[in-house]
């Protein structure tokens, strides 16, 4: 009898594991396809941004401004953003950002105006090919045609320091829904800068 009960319990753990293998595959590529509806939406407001800002930029124009989504090397998405980037002044050195966090010139962050804030994003000067790795934590920037604004510490690294401002490369990777909510509650609505 307890043969017969072993040859009746492999096929349902056969069945069992089948049937758990497929639904936690398909969670997981729902999930995958939620984070790049979402990529696809975070870049659709990036580019209507860098629009207005190429516009506003005219002949000071360093580089054609485009937006794209692609896959990075995790598979996860990648927002790319091509454009001109500037660095913050030391006047907003200790000031709070509009994640809440105080600004620091000395560490790797930047502002963005449409980026979720909490986004990693590799920054590449397009002029030299030096690039730096920055949290994105603040709103801005405010100056006529930039698309992002970065710590001194980010721009010294990629050799933005002595010219002011640059063309960039920005390859932007979004939090998870849960840490960008976590992020905005702590920024409370706060204004930027």
């Amino acid at each position: 009898m307890r043969e017969h009960r072993c040859k009746c319990l492999i096929p349902r753990l056969v069945l069992v594991s089948v049937f758990t293998l497929c639904v936690v595959g398909h969670t997981v590529a729902w999930g995958q396809g939620n984070e790049q509806q979402k990529a696809k939406a975070v870049a659709k407001k990036v580019e209507k941004k860098a629009e207005r800002s190429e516009r506003a930029e005219g002949k000071d124009d360093l580089v054609d401004d485009r937006v794209k989504v692609k896959t990075g090397a995790d598979g996860k998405p990648v927002i790319e953003q091509k454009g001109e980037a500037s660095f913050y002044g030391k006047d907003f050195h200790g000031k709070k950002t509009a994640s809440g966090e105080k600004f620091n010139q000395n560490e790797d962050t930047a502002a963005h105006p449409t980026l979720p804030l909490g986004s990693k994003a590799k920054v590449t000067n397009l002029e030299n090919g030096k690039s730096v790795n920055v949290k994105i934590n603040d709103r801005g920037p405010y100056a006529k045609g930039r698309d992002i604004d970065l710590s001194k510490k980010a721009a010294k690294d990629i050799g933005l320091d002595k010219e002011g401002a640059a063309p960039v490369k920005i390859e932007a990777k979004i939090p998870s829904t849960k840490a960008g909510k976590q992020i905005d509650k702590k920024s409370k609505g706060l204004p930027p800068r």
